[in-house]
C-alpha cells in the first residue's frame, strides 16, 4: 500500500482530502458547549404545601413520596430536603439506568399516592435534573418613572413569551418585581359585627364570582347562546359585592373589608448594580444550545427593545457562554500555539523547510479530519474534546517525524526520492503501529470509564482515537508521498534555496539550527559516557532508580489533593443566610449593605441580586468581575476581601462558589451527621461545626441545621371541637384562611386572569393577641377561634435533610486554603475527641463521594491501559519478557517526573492531573519503542546487545528529543489557560515526558540487557 499510495499522488491527495472536507463540514455543525452533553440519572419531585412547617412537610409529605419511590430499582442514592410549604427529593439512580424511564417509573409511583397526600398540595412537579445547567442569559428589566407591578405584569405576560420563542429555550424564570393581585383585607371587628366569617365570605364569593353557559334559543334555521354573567367585571365590583350573614343580615364587602388593586405579598427581590429590577432569566432545554441561544439573545435584544413600553429598559445582567466562547477562543489559539511551536522545533532540528512543511501539514489534515468522527458521535465543540485536541497535538506529528528522519536516511545514501520514501517507511512501520497503538489501546479504556468521571471522558478518549487513527493514515499515505514529491538528495544547500534575499532572511534559523546540531553531537557525546557508566554499574543503576521510583511517593503528602480544580471564570456567586424567621425586608437591606460594599471593589463589572429563591431568608448575589487580564486580584482574592467584610454583619452565614459545581451550593469539604436521636444529632453538628471554624482553613462552614423559629400551635381539644359541631380540618382552614390567605378566586381582565386574596387585615396579623380575634361560624353561633383548644408557643425546626430515607444533619465547609485531601485528614483526627454514641457517625459526601468513584474508574483505566499496552507489544514483536517488560518500564519511571511536575508547578491531584497520568501511558513508551526497535534490527545483523543499544541509542537520540520536545512543546499553551484542568494535566505530562527522556537512556537499556540475557536463558529451556 506504501508503494501505491507514493505511486499515485492525486489519489492519495484526493483520499486525505474527503476526510478533510468532510471534516470541515462537520465542524460547522458542531454545537459550542462548556461540557458535553450528559443525560444525569437524576430525576426531583418537588411538591408545594402552602404554609405548612418542615415538619409537617417530611411527615405527610416525603416521607411516603419516598417509601413509594424505594421501590424502584437502580436506585444509587435519595436525598430530600423539608422547608417551608415545600417538599424536595431527589433520586439519583445508577449510571446504567435510562433517565427517561426512570422518570416515567417515578411519576407513576408519585401519581399512586396522590390521594394519601393533603388535599391542598400543589400538582407535584417532576422532572430530570442536571447539576450543570445553569441559566444561560440573566436579563433585567427596569424602569425611571414605572412602578415595579407593571414591570413584573409586562416581563411575566409579554416578555417572557417573546423569549421562549428562541430556539432552545425550555423556560423563562421571572422573579423579583411585584405579582398583580386583587387584595381583600377583612376587619375582624367589624366581621364580628356583621356576624360573619372568613370562610362565609371565601364560599358566597365563590358562588357569585362565576359564569354559566345556559344553553341555546334555536328558533328556525338559527339559534341564540344564553349564558349566565356571575363573573366581576372591574375591581371596583368586588367591594359592592353583597354579603349575607347567618342571621338574614346583608351588606357589602367594603363595610367589612378594604379591597385593593394591589400585588402579592413579597417573597421575591431582584436588584442589579443596586437598584430594583424585574429579572427574567432565560434556561436552555436538554438538546438547546447556551451559544446558540446567547447569542440569539444578543442578535434579537434591539428588537425586544423596541417594543418595550415608553419608560422601560431592558439590559443583560449576566451571561454564562461569554466565558465559554472566550475559553473555547483560548484552546483553539493554544492548539495554533502548538503548531508554530512544533513547527519550529522541527526546522530547529531537522534544517529543513521541506521536512518542516511535510510534518506539519499532517497536524491540521488530522485535526480537521477527526471533526467528521465527532459529529458523527453527537458530540460537541467543549472543554473536554478541546483538551484532547490540545493534547494529542504533539503526538500526531510523531509519526511523521520518525518517517521522515528515517527518509533523509536513505537520502543521505543517494537513493532516489520516490524510493527512499517507500524503503524509509517500510522500515519504521513496526514501531508506528507499535506507538499508535499503544495510544489507542490507552484512550480506549479511558473511552470506556464508568461512573461520573466516564460521562466526561468518553468524548474525550474517543477524540483521541479518531485524531489518533487519522494521524495514522496520513503517516503511512501522505507522508511517504510527500517525501517522494518534495525531498531531494543532499546537496550542500542544506535547506534546498538559492534565493539570495530569502537566504539572507533565514541566516538567523540557519545560525539557531547549526547550533542544535552541535548541542546534540554535544550531549550524544556526553551520553557515551553516561552509557558506559550504567553498564560498568548496571545494578546500582536499576537500585537508582528504583529508589527514585519510590522516593516519588514520599512527595505526595506535600501535593494537595481534590476532586476536580476550579478556575478563576470571571464570576462569583455570594450565597448569604439569615436566621430562620427574618423578613424580606431585613433580606433586602442587609443585601443592600453588601452591595455597597461591592461598589467599592475595583474588580467589580457588575452584580446581580436574587432574593427570597429558596425562602426570604436566602440571597444570591452573581458578581461579575473584568477579566482577569485586567485586573490585579484574582478572584479568590477578591472573595477573601469579601469575607473579612462579611464576617462583621451579624447572624449572617455567607459562602461563595466559583465555576460549575456538581452539587451546586455543597461546600468544598460536605459531610452528613447520621445518628438514632435527633436532639443527640444537634449537639454533636454543633460540636463538629465548631472544630471545623476552629481549623483556620474554613472560609464559613454551614449547617442544614438552624436555630428553630418560634412558633404558636393551636391545640385543639376534641370534645370542644365536637361541641361545636366543627372538624379538626375546618378549623386549621379558617386559620390558615385568616393568616396565609386564600386565593381560589379570580378576577378576570383583557384575558388574564388575577388572583383574588382573602385574608384578615395585615394589622390584625402580626402577633399572639391578634389570633384571639379569629372567629369561625359554629352550630352555637360565630366563636373565637381559640375556644376550640388551647394557643400555645413552641419551637419549630426549619429544615429537615433526608439521607436514603434516614434524617441527617449536613455541615458544608467552604475551604480559604488547602484542598479537600489534607484538610478531611486533619478534620477526622479532631473528630476522634468527640464522643460519637453507638449509632451515630458521620460520612463525606457530595465532591468525596464524587472523589472517591472517579479515582476508583481511573484506576482501573489506568491498569486496563497499562495491561493492553503490554499485550499489544507481546504480540507486535513476539516476546514476553523482554522487550514489552522494558518499554512498560517507562510507564513507572514517568510517575517520578509526574510527581516532581506537580510539586515544582504547584497543582494538585485531582481528575484532571490523574487522567494525564493515565495518556501518559501510551505517550512515554514511544521513545523506549524507537530505541528498542533499531536494536534489534542491529542484534538481528549479529550486532552484540550491548552495542546494539547503543547504536539504537545514538541513531534515535536525535529523534527521540525531538518527538519528546514536539508533545512537550504542544501541551505547554496549557499552562497559560485559565482553566485549573488544562494546566493540571499540562503539569504531569510535561514531567512525565520530560523524565521519559532521561529515563529511556539511563534505565531502559540496563533493564532491556538484563532481560534480553533472561530471556535467552529461559527460551533455551
Amino acid at each position: 500500500m506504501i508503494d501505491f499510495f507514493v505511486k499515485h499522488k492525486i489519489t492519495t491527495i484526493m483520499l486525505v482530502l474527503v476526510f478533510v472536507v468532510l471534516g470541515i463540514y462537520s465542524y460547522s455543525n458542531l454545537l459550542v458547549e462548556k461540557f458535553p452533553k450528559i443525560d444525569y440519572p437524576i430525576v426531583t419531585v418537588s411538591i408545594e404545601y402552602a404554609g405548612a412547617t418542615p415538619l409537617e412537610i417530611e411527615t405527610l409529605i416525603v416521607k411516603k413520596v419516598e417509601d413509594a419511590v424505594s421501590e424502584i430499582s437502580e436506585i444509587k442514592k435519595m436525598k430530600s430536603n423539608s422547608y417551608d410549604s415545600l417538599g424536595f427529593v431527589s433520586i439519583e439512580f445508577l449510571l446504567s439506568a435510562d433517565v427517561n424511564v426512570k422518570s416515567i417509573e417515578v411519576k407513576d409511583k408519585v401519581d399512586a399516592i396522590l390521594n394519601d397526600l393533603p388535599d391542598d398540595i400543589k400538582k407535584p412537579v417532576i422532572e430530570k435534573y442536571d447539576p450543570l445547567v445553569q441559566p444561560v442569559v440573566d436579563l433585567v428589566l427596569s424602569s425611571d418613572s414605572l412602578d415595579v407591578r407593571e414591570l413584573y405584569e409586562y416581563a411575566d405576560k409579554t416578555l417572557k413569551t417573546r423569549f421562549a420563542s428562541i430556539a432552545g429555550v425550555a423556560k423563562v424564570d421571572v422573579y423579583g418585581g411585584r405579582k398583580r393581585q386583587i387584595n381583600v383585607r377583612l376587619d375582624p371587628m367589624l366581621m364580628k359585627q356583621r356576624y360573619i366569617s372568613i370562610s362565609e365570605v371565601i364560599n358566597q364569593m365563590l358562588a357569585k364570582n362565576k359564569n354559566i353557559p345556559a344553553g341555546d334559543l334555536e328558533k328556525g334555521f338559527s339559534s341564540l347562546n344564553v349564558r349566565f354573567i356571575g363573573e366581576f367585571q372591574d375591581v371596583g365590583e368586588i367591594s359592592e359585592m353583597e354579603l349575607v350573614s347567618a342571621d338574614g343580615g346583608t351588606f357589602r364587602l367594603k363595610d367589612i373589608a378594604f379591597v385593593e388593586d394591589g400585588f402579592k405579598k413579597i417573597k421575591t427581590n431582584a436588584r442589579f448594580n443596586g437598584r430594583e429590577v424585574v429579572g427574567l432569566s432565560v434556561n436552555k432545554s436538554s438538546d438547546g444550545n447556551a451559544v446558540s441561544i446567547a447569542k440569539q439573545m444578543r442578535l434579537r435584544l434591539n428588537e425586544f427593545r423596541s417594543r418595550l413600553p415608553e419608560g422601560m429598559k431592558l439590559d443583560i445582567a449576566s451571561d454564562t457562554t461569554t466565558f465559554i466562547i472566550k475559553e473555547t477562543d483560548s484552546t483553539q489559539f493554544s492548539i495554533i500555539y502548538g503548531l508554530i511551536f512544533t513547527a519550529l522545533i522541527l526546522y530547529l532540528f531537522l534544517g529543513k523547510w521541506e521536512t518542516t512543511f511535510i510534518a506539519c501539514i499532517i497536524i491540521p489534515i488530522s485535526i480537521a479530519s477527526t471533526f467528521f468522527p465527532v459529529w458523527m458521535s453527537n458530540f460537541s465543540i467543549n472543554t473536554i474534546t478541546l483538551i484532547a485536541i490540545v493534547t494529542v497535538l504533539g503526538t500526531l506529528i510523531s509519526n511523521a517525524l520518525v518517517i521522515i528522519e528515517n527518509v533523509l536516511v536513505h537520502l543521505k545514501r543517494g537513493e532516489d526520492p520516490e524510493q527512499a520514501a517507500i524503503k524509509g517507511t517500510k522500515e519504521v512501520v513496526v514501531p508506528i503501529i507499535a506507538s499508535t497503538g499503544t495510544n489507542l489501546v490507552v484512550f480506549m479504556p479511558i473511552a470506556m470509564m464508568a461512573g461520573l468521571v466516564g460521562l466526561f471522558m468518553k468524548s474525550f478518549g474517543l477524540t483521541v482515537v479518531y485524531a489518533t487513527l487519522f494521524s495514522l493514515l496520513s503517516s503511512f499515505s501522505l507522508t511517504p508521498m510527500l517525501c517522494a514529491a518534495i525531498l531531494k538528495p543532499e546537496t550542500n544547500n542544506k535547506n534546498g534555496l538559492s534565493f539570495g534575499l530569502l537566504k539572507k532572511m533565514l541566516v538567523p534559523f540557519e545560525w539557531m539550527c547549526l547550533q542544535i546540531d552541535r548541542s546534540i553531537e554535544f550531549l550524544k557525546k556526553e551520553y557515551r559516557y553516561v552509557f558506559d557508566f550504567i553498564f560498568r554499574h548496571p545494578k546500582m543503576t536499576i537500585l537508582a532508580v528504583v529508589l527514585m521510583f519510590f522516593a516519588s511517593f514520599f512527595l505526595v503528602p506535600y501535593i494537595e489533593n481534590d476532586f476536580a480544580p476550579q478556575s478563576d471564570e470571571d464570576q462569583i456567586r455570594i450565597n448569604m443566610i439569615l436566621p430562620q424567621g427574618s423578613t424580606i425586608e431585613r433580606t433586602i437591606e442587609t443585601a443592600k449593605l453588601v452591595e455597597g460594599y461591592l461598589d467599592k471593589i475595583p474588580e467589580k463589572k457588575s452584580y446581580l441580586t436574587n432574593i427570597g429563591e429558596n425562602g426570604v431568608e436566602n440571597a444570591k448575589i452573581t458578581l461579575d468581575l473584568v477579566p482577569l487580564k485586567d485586573r490585579h486580584r484574582g478572584d479568590t482574592e477578591v472573595m477573601d476581601d469579601l469575607t473579612r467584610f462579611m464576617s462583621r454583619i451579624p447572624d449572617l452565614e455567607v459562602s461563595f462558589e466559583r465555576g460549575i459545581a456538581l452539587e451546586p451550593g455543597t461546600g468544598d469539604i460536605a459531610i452528613d451527621l447520621y445518628g438514632i436521636d435527633y436532639d443527640r444529632m444537634i449537639e454533636l453538628s454543633k460540636k463538629m461545626k465548631e472544630l471545623m471554624q476552629q481549623s483556620g482553613y474554613f472560609r464559613s462552614v454551614i449547617s442544614s441545621y438552624k436555630t428553630p423559629r418560634n412558633e404558636i400551635r393551636l391545640l385543639p381539644r376534641q370534645e370542644k371541637v365536637i361541641e361545636y359541631g366543627l372538624t379538626s380540618a375546618g378549623a386549621g382552614s379558617t386559620l390558615r384562611y385568616s393568616i396565609y390567605g386564600e386565593d381560589s378566586n379570580v378576577y378576570k381582565e383583557k384575558g388574564e386572569e388575577y388572583k383574588v386574596n382573602i385574608e384578615l387585615s395585615d394589622k390584625y396579623a402580626q402577633d399572639y393577641d391578634d389570633l384571639n380575634l379569629i372567629s369561625i361560624r359554629s352550630r352555637k353561633g360565630l366563636i373565637p377561634i381559640y375556644t376550640l383548644g388551647e394557643l400555645k408557643t413552641d419551637k419549630a425546626i426549619p429544615v429537615i435533610r433526608h439521607r436514603d430515607r434516614e434524617r441527617v444533619i449536613h455541615l458544608d465547609g467552604f475551604l480559604g486554603k488547602s484542598a479537600f485531601g489534607y484538610v478531611s485528614g486533619l478534620l477526622d483526627e479532631k473528630f476522634k475527641s468527640m464522643d460519637f454514641p453507638a449509632g451515630y457517625g458521620y460520612r463525606y459526601v457530595g465532591n468525596a463521594e464524587n472523589m472517591q468513584e472517579s479515582n476508583r474508574e481511573i484506576s482501573k483505566a489506568f491498569t486496563l491501559a497499562v495491561i493492553l499496552t503490554f499485550m499489544l507489544l507481546c504480540a507486535l514483536m513476539n516476546s514476553l519478557i523482554a522487550y514489552p517488560i522494558t518499554i512498560i518500564t517507562t510507564v513507572a519511571t514517568s510517575v517520578i517526573g509526574m510527581m516532581l511536575g506537580l510539586l515544582l508547578t504547584g497543582h494538585l491531584i485531582n481528575v484532571a492531573s490523574l487522567m494525564g497520568g493515565v495518556m501518559l501511558v501510551g505517550m512515554v513508551v514511544n521513545n523506549a519503542i524507537l530505541l528498542l526497535d533499531y536494536a534489534l534490527v542491529k542484534m538481528k545483523e549479529g550486532v552484540p546487545v550491548k552495542e546494539a543499544l547503543w547504536l539504537g541509542a545514538s541513531e534515535k537520540f536525535r529523534v527521540i528529543i525531538m518527538t519528546s520536545l514536539a508533545i512537550i512543546l504542544g501541551v505547554l499553551p496549557q499552562f497559560w489557560s485559565v482553566m485549573e484542568v488544562k494546566q493540571s494535566m499540562g503539569a504531569v505530562m510535561t514531567g512525565g515526558m520530560l523524565a521519559s527522556i532521561v529515563f529511556t537512556f539511563i534505565f531502559v537499556p540496563v533493564v532491556f540487557w538484563y532481560l534480553e540475557r533472561f530471556e535467552r536463558i529461559f527460551s533455551r529451556r
